[in-house]
């Protein structure tokens, strides 16, 4: 249903909008770029000519990966004013070098490169490689059974009281008490029963081609070697259940551990990983770091196959709708909104940390739960073969100044996230699906870097997040 509604979609869009492309374009314009892009008065009067850097101190909070410090130095290329392209590309060229831990021991180090329109030519090319370990990746099973509500029993104790429908600290502060197996018996815990470590190294290369003004096709690869860890027998400090002092204990078997052994999920082990990926878009976002209006429509597929020595074969279908559109641009053309839906199928030799990694035009993403799909939930704390997820923000933008002659301005962002994962597609439906709201705070700076703060609820926890860039 999904894919037919997108088809839909771009049949209908492209109908009325190929033939306005065409018409009022500059005569100096390349043919393959459409007017559509042109940035507004005031975005053009603030885009900067030539070189310029926009170094800062990298900061972010997240529940799962913890608070971190880094820094990102980003190197953009603008061009001059009087090259056509100027004022239709948000820049010729962007590299940027990041990196950031926080005190989770999350650790990320990358280096990319962007190229819109590479040459003056209809391409687009985007390389990345990186290196991120967690030690804290969350793991609630696949599928369906990962909706299943938080349970614990009170303080740990086998046949206390019982918590179904908990919220996330609680069921965390459960089981930091130890398991008292008897005088004599050591101390067991279940803090890490839902955990594991990951650590990737992966390098990435995508090109894209414009083709009539309005369509991408793209293609690319990436390898990858992951490594996974879990704490089955690691010891740590728990509170003991009656008196409530810290206490040494050892983890128990891990949920990762046991649905292994029981041969619902592979990849314990790891592995290498490497994809070859295509797809088709449908793009007329105005600006793509921060759009006021247009629509991306995207069909990828991303395919690990073991003949250029992935460790596993499988294969990925993702497919989304973005809209942007200002609903009263003449009284109000600071206010856009935001909408995004997205469906995705995965089959084949999967391991269970694959489940969670989607890819689209735009980049990478986790699963559901986490700043980039289920707000008021924690970081892929829902994946499966099947996903699909909904927001909507509503961007509305309250004032603007200049600093050190940096030109900034500032939005206020209320949004909705909902979302669910099935075991299968033909099982997709309208109900059981999870609910997030909250609100935003967006620093724009130079227009090309945006700086994220949301605050989140859904009955499962309270989280706020910084970050950078847009959640879509």
């Amino acid at each position: 249903m999904f894919f037919r509604l997108a088809l839909f979609a771009l049949v209908v869009q492209t109908y009325f909008f190929l033939p306005l492309i065409a018409a009022d374009r500059p005569e100096d314009l390349p043919e393959w770029l459409g007017d559509f892009k042109k940035l507004d008065a005031k975005e053009l009067e603030n885009k900067r000519e030539g070189s310029y850097f926009t170094g800062l101190p990298l900061f972010g909070s997240d529940p799962v990966s913890g608070s971190g410090l880094g820094v990102v130095a980003n190197y953009f290329y603008n061009g001059d004013k009087s090259e056509p392209s100027f004022s239709y590309t948000p820049y010729e060229h962007m590299v940027s070098v990041a990196i950031y831990e926080t005190n989770r021991s999350t650790k990320n180090y990358s280096v990319s490169w962007d190229a819109p329109y590479f040459l003056d030519s209809p391409y687009r090319i985007k390389t990345y490689l990186g290196h991120e370990s967690n030690l804290h990746n969350l793991y609630f099973g696949v599928d369906q059974s990962s909706l299943n509500p938080l349970y614990y029993t009170d303080r740990n104790i086998d046949g206390g009281r019982s918590v179904r429908n908990a919220n996330f600290s609680d069921f965390e502060s459960a089981n930091s008490f130890a398991k008292n197996k008897g005088v004599g018996r050591e101390f067991l815990s279940t803090k890490r029963f839902n955990e594991y470590q990951f650590e990737t190294t992966n390098g990435q290369i995508s090109v894209d081609k414009t083709i009539f003004q309005v369509f991408r096709i793209w293609s690319g690869v990436e390898f990858s070697k992951n490594i996974v860890r879990t704490y089955d027998g690691t010891w740590t400090n728990t509170n003991d259940p009656i008196t409530g002092l810290s206490v040494p204990s050892v983890e128990t078997q891990t949920m990762v551990t046991r649905d292994a052994k029981a041969k619902e999920i592979i990849g314990s082990n790891g592995g290498y990983l490497n994809y070859i990926r295509a797809g088709i878009a449908y793009d007329t976002r105005d600006y793509e770091p921060d759009p006021d209006r247009g629509w991306l429509i995207e069909y990828n597929i991303n395919k690990a196959e073991t003949g250029i020595g992935s460790d596993y074969s499988y294969i990925r279908h993702f497919g989304q709708i973005k809209n942007f559109y200002q609903p009263f641009p003449k009284l109000f053309e600071e206010f856009v909104v935001a909408q995004r839906a997205a469906l995705t199928k995965v089959e084949g030799n999967v391991p269970f940390f694959e489940y969670r990694y989607l890819y689209s035009i735009d980049g990478a993403f986790g699963g559901l739960g986490g700043l980039n799909t289920l707000r008021g939930y924690r970081q892929e704390r829902f994946v499966g073969s099947v996903m699909g997820f909904y927001n909507v923000e509503f961007r509305m933008r309250v004032g603007s100044f200049s600093l050190f002659d940096q030109n900034f301005q500032l939005s206020v962002v209320p949004f909705y996230d909902l979302g669910r994962v099935w075991d299968q597609l033909r099982n997709v439906n309208t109900m059981g699906y999870k609910h997030a709201s909250g609100l935003g705070l967006r620093l724009i700076w130079d227009q090309a870097t945006v700086i994220l703060m949301d605050y989140s609820r859904s009955k499962e926890d309270e989280l706020f997040y910084i970050d950078i860039g847009h959640t879509f």
